[in-house]
Order: structure tokens, then C-alpha cells, then sequence
């Protein structure tokens, strides 16, 4: 006796769209992660690094394997700039004659 899969279109269709939209939500987490760890070298350190941190564990949750990378850089990033935003920021207004 074979068996048939029971397999629904419906269904396949389904776990398509949800792998395309998890992919979408994934890049918009890792975009707006990446900026907010890269402005907490500059400005807010520790909101913009927190703001990191959390989309990389959404993301990592959503399964990108971009997200532990993410985390990590934002909390270098965010550690980075509790020390020295100050430095950075006399450094680049005295560089754009601000």
C-alpha cells in the first residue's frame, strides 16, 4: 500500500510568504541595528546600543545568523562611545569647522 503526502497548496504557499516576509522584516531589524549601533559611537551611547542589542536578538529570534554579529558590534559600538563620544565629537567638529 503507498501512502500519498498530504500536502495542500494552500499550505505550501503559505510557508513561502511567511519565509519571504520573515526575510524582509529581518533586513529592516539588521538595517536599523546596524545604524543605531553605528550612531552610538556618536550620540546617546547607551539608548542607540541598547536600540542594537535589541534588534539583533529580534532578529536572531527571527533566524538570521546576522543577528549575533549585530549584538556583539553594538555592545563594542556602545562601550566605544560611553568612553570616548566626547573625543569623537571634538574630533568632528574641529574636522567639519563646526
Amino acid at each position: 500500500m503507498i501512502k500519498r503526502a498530504n500536502t495542500n497548496l494552500g499550505d505550501v504557499m503559505e510557508r513561502i510568504n511567511f519565509q519571504k516576509t520573515g526575510t524582509r522584516s529581518n533586513i529592516i531589524l539588521l538595517t536599523v541595528g546596524w545604524i543605531s549601533a553605528l550612531l552610538s559611537l556618536v550620540i546617546y551611547p547607551f539608548i542607540f546600543g541598547v536600540v542594537g542589542v535589541i534588534t539583533g536578538i529580534l532578529a536572531t529570534k527571527n533566524g538570521s545568523k546576522a543577528g549575533l554579529p549585530l549584538i556583539v558590534s553594538s555592545i563594542i559600538l556602545m562601550g566605544i562611545g560611553l568612553i570616548f563620544s566626547g573625543v569623537i565629537m571634538n574630533y568632528a567638529r574641529r574636522y567639519l569647522g563646526i
